[in-house]
């Protein structure tokens, strides 16, 4: 059979280590996002229409981790969240690996209680996040 050259996704491929501890028990649907904040160019123009470029060197990034709320790792990511420390974090696919050195939970997951597994959503402040196409 010939390669049909489509790269299967699975979600059970990825992982996402914090700190050197990989992550479990993430909610149904998207388990980890991830994007940059500003954009990588800067444009303006001046008033005769002449147009100016300029590397932008900010490499800030937000990676939001979404968890069940009976996740082994929401304690680990609360305590973090609580101490306000400093981590490493890598979340690696088959297609893609995005990482930083220094992170810091920017926001501890908001909670409530019901009819449905609670969800525990935190957001990670990355200070020098790359994304690599694998």
């Amino acid at each position: 059979m010939a390669d049909s050259g489509i790269n299967m996704y699975d979600a059970k491929d990825v992982t996402l280590t914090v700190d050197g501890v990989v992550i479990q028990g993430f909610q149904d649907a998207d388990m980890i996002t991830y994007s940059f904040k500003e954009e990588q160019v800067r444009t303006s123009v001046d008033a005769q229409g002449v147009p100016s470029l300029a590397k932008n060197n900010n490499h800030l990034g937000n990676i939001v981790i979404n968890l069940s709320g009976n996740s082994k790792s929401h304690k680990f990511l609360n305590n973090l969240a609580n101490t306000r420390k400093v981590f490493p974090i890598v979340i690696k696919s088959d297609l893609e690996k995005v990482s930083s050195t220094q992170c810091i939970i920017a926001k501890p997951a908001d909670g409530a209680f019901g009819k449905d597994t609670p969800k525990r959503t935190y957001t990670v402040e990355a200070l020098s996040m790359e994304v690599t196409a694998l």
